[in-house]
């Protein structure tokens, strides 16, 4: 398979969704197009179900009889999330976030992204995520390193505590035992965000905008792609015990950083007193 060729065919992909697919409903959602899942602020909307079916149905022609993990059809209950365990070893697994970020693309905000990821033998081998309102785009196949708008990327490079710049959903979420240990950790960064979109989130590090993201959760669309992407632009990512991340640990936990320094640092301070 060349897959240099297939980095840019499901980049185009993700484009091409947008324009025909998702672009007509953002600022224009009716009520009825719009429900909740999990909680109140977890929105479906029209457009996230129609660009999963039109996604699945276009990456299952780049890649005859390949597998499709899509958060919309997982949430219905047609596919597993035991998906990347009970697949064969040398099949294909896409996992697809049609709309990361829907509360941001209800609310007319611009941070959503269209995820895309490729997943071999429970390796993530290829990462792709487009942020429309911006144009960007960020990819890559693994071993091959990280591309932003075509041109190859990498990661910032501060190291300190004092100089990190990233996001963690823990200090606001009410859901969390943790919420008040990392408040208080917080105060000593330059700055700590939530965008409410892990892929604008990867996005933002892989491209050297961003330095770290901290999160009590590890849904495989949210983040198999952006882990690679950070990985491939030269950052590191671990659970919270410090070992790798796989496409089958979504009940864990992440922790991604630019560097070795800054990940042993944001460990000590935030990960280790509360998670030894």
């Amino acid at each position: 398979m060349d897959f240099s060729q297939l980095r840019l065919d499901v980049e185009q992909l993700q484009k091409t969704c947008w324009t025909q697919v998702i672009k007509q409903y953002f600022n224009a959602l009716s009520a009825d197009q719009v429900v909740t899942k999990a909680h109140a602020q977890d929105f479906q909307t029209i457009a996230d179900t129609e660009s999963e079916k039109f996604l699945t149905r276009e990456l299952q022609r780049l890649i005859p009889n390949s597998l499709v993990l899509g958060e919309e059809a997982q949430a219905a209950g047609q596919v597993s999330l035991d998906i990347f365990t009970d697949a064969k070893p040398d099949e294909y697994v896409w996992v697809i976030d049609p709309i990361d970020g829907t509360y941001n693309f209800v609310n007319n905000h611009d941070d959503f992204a269209v995820i895309v990821a490729l997943v071999q033998g429970n390796e993530t081998i290829g990462g792709w995520i487009y942020q429309p309102k911006t144009g960007d785009i960020v990819s890559a196949i693994k071993g091959d390193g990280a591309y932003l708008n075509g041109q190859k990327t990498t990661v910032s490079t501060a190291k300190t505590i004092p100089e990190l710049n990233g996001y963690s959903p823990v200090i606001y979420s009410g859901r969390t035992p943790f919420k008040a240990h990392f408040q208080s950790c917080a105060a000593e960064l330059k700055h700590i965000d939530n965008l409410r979109s892990s892929g604008v989130h990867y996005l933002n590090m892989a491209s050297g905008k961003a330095d770290f993201y901290m999160v009590h959760h590890s849904k495989p669309w949210d983040h198999l792609a952006g882990v690679l992407l950070f990985e491939e632009a030269g950052g590191m990512v671990s659970k919270w015990d410090g070992s790798p991340y796989k496409p089958s640990d979504y009940k864990d936990f992440i922790i991604s950083a630019n560097n070795a320094d800054s990940h042993k640092a944001l460990m000590d301070k935030f990960i280790k007193p509360i998670y030894p």
